[in-house]
């Protein structure tokens, strides 16, 4: 049975898991390479959108070629923002690295695009896969209202047609850091939603933060497994080319109660059960997102 305890689950964890002097050998220990999880995401059935040919720097290459250009802006978004960018020999397989770092070179984010349907880019969903920079079209159907009811109606998704899904493979990071791998996850996803922001600045398309959304929708939409992966922010792309999308900023994130009410959690169970508590639980509905209101003082 759950127990009431004086501190809320958050400070349970980052009790659980900071580093002291006295602890930080003990909870050390060697890896395993043979269990080394692999970085990277793959389809065995889908169609490849090739980013490759657009991914140079020059404008001018695609002058008086509106579908080109699109596509070369796209293309860079999603190299700067997590391309590969160099490939080193490891102990185990080779690390590639990537535009964005990560604790470990363990890269556990994974980069999704959700389309609502554009004349280049049909509906559905696409997982990028950095090491062909390409885009496997994985689901070709309408998901766009369910990612709206998932991110409870969130405005900036109301005149988009693009919007990226950052979400974390728990083990990649679990492997080398156990429990405290969640502090190493979400440090990883910092750095790659920072990217996104300076690469949309570049490519004309302006990100918008959602982390109140209903994690278990979001989930089912992509079809992964919640228990291994799971959703950390949902990033519609406004694009600064057409005028209905010069959308207002909006709030990013909802507030939620202090869990106190937990039972005691053995290691190693810590970091699922931490994100599983502090997930918008399914039922959960409604325009929760809708702009905070702003007062001005006179002066």
């Amino acid at each position: 049975m759950p127990e009431l305890r004086q501190s809320s689950i958050a400070q349970h964890y980052h009790e659980r898991t900071k580093y002291e002097p006295q602890t930080i050998a003990f909870k050390s220990r060697g890896l395993d390479w043979a269990k080394q999880p692999v970085p990277f995401k793959e389809y065995k059935i889908g169609s490849t959108f090739d980013l490759k040919p657009y991914i140079q720097n020059q404008p001018e290459a695609f002058t008086n070629n509106p579908q080109a250009q699109w596509w070369q802006r796209l293309s860079q978004l999603l190299f700067c923002s997590y391309g590969l960018t160099a490939r080193m020999p490891s102990m185990g397989s080779a690390v590639y690295l990537r535009a964005a770092p990560s604790a470990g070179g363990l890269y556990p984010a994974e980069v999704y695009v959700v389309s609502r349907g554009t004349s280049l880019l049909p509906p559905g969903l696409y997982n990028y896969q950095c090491r062909s920079h390409s885009l496997m079209h994985f689901w070709d159907s309408d998901v766009w209202q369910a990612l709206q009811e998932a991110c409870l109606w969130h405005p900036a998704l109301e005149s988009t047609q693009l919007a990226i899904i950052i979400t974390a493979v728990f083990y990649r990071s679990a492997w080398r850091y156990e429990d405290r791998a969640y502090r190493r996850i979400f440090l990883d996803t910092g750095h790659l939603l920072g990217n996104i922001e300076l690469a949309g600045n570049i490519t004309d398309y302006r990100p918008h933060l959602i982390g109140g959304f209903v994690d278990e929708a979001v989930n089912e939409l992509l079809y992964i497994d919640s228990l291994q992966e799971g959703a950390i922010a949902v990033l519609p792309l406004a694009d600064m080319l057409d005028i209905q999308q010069n959308l207002p900023t909006w709030r990013t994130a909802l507030p939620s109660a202090t869990e106190t009410n937990y039972p005691k959690i053995p290691d190693g169970e810590l970091l699922k059960y931490f994100h599983q508590a502090t997930q918008i639980q399914p039922g959960t509905t409604g325009k929760l997102n809708l702009p905070e209101v702003k007062q001005e003082k006179s002066l």
